[in-house]
């Protein structure tokens, strides 16, 4: 038998055997000749004079803070000493509740035992953005994040619809007069039928208002006479929530018009699906006319259920197309316009296009360009790579969960962009980039270039991005935002991410993979300037439905960032729409629009209160015995 050796003679002689090793290589390097000795010596000393430079980047700092480690060392001493799966608090809770479960349902379930080993590397902490807390890379996951569930449940358990048509109903054909007092007494019913309160019947089926706590209505107006007129409870405060230039634009973009945004109950969506949310909408919306109004007659009833289904009624995604078929109000049918109206990151900062912020000072635009990567790291990543191609069409688990966790990380996408931010303000002066292709190519060329230098002088960030998908999402994020918001165009901002992933990444790094290109064909460029509408169309009309995209991982979030880039380096207060900027600046959402990545953070500490919770009608017993059948041969009396 071999000689008992304690973990630091381990560790130990694995770094005399590398040693070792380095130094056979380095007696092979002296065989070279006395030219490619002196051509090396120059290049190192040439990289010793920029090691100060690079030890200065916020990046060094974000690596040392996650790694505890030097960024720019290569080698790991401790590879294979770390001690696997029990370096995670995560992994060892995760395989205690695995041992319990199978002990109490008679039935094996998670066990370490069975699957890859892991751990030989460092199992690396991740640092959420710039928010200052850390979490495991499997708090990321959406099925341990009430946070991202959150996201996704506000989206698809809000619809908004229009009021005007059906005030006019009232008004031409039954002769109901509209005022503030009806109007506020609508808004109170609608209160007590979005949680399936009854109204019309005596004997009718209602909920636990605990069940449905999250079920409420808020009217959206751009006129401060109809909101004067209004219960302050009743309505979205947009002077309130958006710095006072946006909140300008976006009422009157709305202008005197009257939204109702309605928040249907986390569990009803849940037991149903995004479709579920429209009608129940209409449903409870029509109930609360009818009763507020006090109205009859099939003619008037089903004229109110066409305006509240049909007529000016805003969903949050469209029907998705036949092989991937779901209702509206799915993930794969949001359009990406209407993803930076969803995204809030930025509605406290003045309205200007992104290059005037350049004029003010570093810190102004580098404080924009934050804003974007945290709403597109929070939101579009978990949306795209997360819940899309994650779980809707992989099934649930694996690798784009970690890919989306590479646009969460440790502020590392930050540090690059405000790199940019800061070169930009020395040589734009305030002007924005004519929408050129030939201008915009040179400036790709030097953001790609640069970005592949920082992952191959900080072997740490491509430790972090270990992935080719985790790299090209990183690529095409920073180069579709970069050149939106330089341009104000997102057909331009949308090409630039195309061409950073297909050709600029490829031909720095050639093959990178499947996400980085390494696909069947390349169709996210020749198409995108296309019109047709099973071509092409406008970029914020696209989505996860549409057929020309190049599809990855690893491309996602740069559809996003062209959007959203746009919108700011236009300086304007919307994308799309206005009313969904405005509907998801609600602050009784659970989920903090403005903040996700702080969100996701504090769910990874289990410090996030998700809606949707059902414990007013569970049993107060163990988490084991939910839903396992004790008695599995008992007698059921019929």
């Amino acid at each position: 038998m071999g000689e008992e050796l304690s973990e630091e003679e381990r560790i130990k002689r694995f770094v005399e055997e590398r040693k070792k090793k380095a130094g056979e290589e380095r007696t092979k390097e002296s065989g070279m000749s006395a030219r490619e000795r002196d051509y090396t010596r120059e290049l190192y000393r040439a990289s010793q004079k920029f090691i100060d430079i690079e030890k200065g980047r916020d990046i060094y700092q974000t690596m040392k803070e996650i790694w505890g480690a030097e960024p720019l060392y290569e080698v790991d001493e401790k590879m294979y000493h770390r001690g696997g799966y029990r370096q995670s608090i995560r992994k060892k809770e995760f395989i205690d509740a695995g041992k319990q479960i199978a002990i109490k349902r008679g039935l094996p379930s998670y066990s370490r035992a069975v699957g890859l080993p892991v751990g030989q590397r460092m199992l690396e902490p991740m640092p959420v953005g710039k928010w200052g807390i850390t979490i495991e890379q499997d708090d990321s996951h959406h099925m341990n994040n009430t946070a991202i569930q959150q996201l996704n449940d506000d989206i698809k358990r809000t619809v908004i619809m229009n009021l005007d048509l059906a005030h006019r109903m009232l008004q031409v054909r039954v002769g109901k007069e509209v005022t503030p007092e009806t109007l506020n007494f609508y808004m109170e019913t609608l209160q007590h039928t979005m949680g399936a309160g009854a109204v019309a019947q005596e004997h009718m089926n209602e909920v636990n208002p605990y069940l449905v706590k999250d079920a409420w209505a808020k009217i959206i107006t751009g006129s401060d006479e109809i909101m004067d007129g209004l219960d302050q409870r009743y309505y979205i405060h947009i002077d309130e929530l958006f710095h006072p230039d946006r909140a300008k634009a976006l009422k009157e973009a709305i202008g005197d018009s009257i939204w109702v945004v309605f928040r249907v109950p986390t569990l009803a969506m849940r037991m149903g699906d995004g479709e579920c949310t429209g009608r129940w909408a209409a449903m409870q919306n029509t109930m609360a006319f009818i009763s507020a109004y006090q109205l009859s007659g099939e003619h008037v009833i089903s004229d109110l259920a066409y305006a509240f289904k049909h007529a000016r009624v805003i969903h949050m995604g469209d029907k998705l197309w036949g092989s991937r078929v779901r209702g509206r109000n799915e993930i794969g049918g949001i359009p990406d316009g209407f993803i930076p109206d969803i995204i809030q990151c930025e509605r406290d900062l003045p309205l200007m296009p992104y290059v005037e912020y350049m004029t003010q000072d570093d810190a102004a635009a580098s404080k924009a360009m934050t804003r974007m990567s945290e709403g597109i790291g929070g939101i579009a990543a978990m949306l795209d790579n997360t819940l899309w191609l994650g779980f809707y069409m992989s099934g649930g688990i694996g690798f784009s969960n970690t890919v989306a966790t590479s646009a969460l990380s440790g502020g590392a996408n930050e540090d690059v962009l405000s790199e940019f931010s800061n070169l930009g303000a020395k040589y734009l002066r305030g002007k924005l980039i004519p929408a050129k292709w030939d201008i915009m190519k040179v400036m790709l060329n030097m953001v790609a270039t640069y970005v592949i230098e920082t992952y191959e002088k900080f072997p740490t960030l491509a430790e972090l991005h270990w992935g080719g998908a985790h790299k090209t999402s990183i690529m095409g994020t920073v180069g579709a935002g970069v050149s939106a918001m330089l341009t104000g165009s997102s057909t331009m901002g949308l090409w630039a991410g195309n061409y950073t992933i297909a050709s600029a990444m490829k031909e720095g790094w050639l093959r990178t993979g499947w996400a980085g290109q390494e696909i069947q064909d390349h169709m996210g460029m020749p198409y995108l300037c296309s019109f047709r509408p099973e071509e092409g169309n406008l970029t914020e009309m696209h989505g996860e439905n549409y057929p020309m995209h190049s599809f990855s991982a690893g491309h996602g979030n740069q559809r996003a960032a062209a959007n959203y880039g746009a919108m700011m380096g236009r300086g304007s207060a919307w994308c799309l729409s206005p009313v969904v900027k405005v509907a998801f600046a609600d602050p009784h959402l659970a989920f903090d629009f403005r903040r996700p990545r702080y969100c996701i953070a504090k769910a990874g500490i289990k410090e996030f209160m998700p809606d949707g919770e059902r414990t007013a009608i569970t049993p107060a017993c163990d988490i084991l015995d939910r839903g396992i059948l004790k008695d599995t041969m008992k007698e059921i009396p019929f």
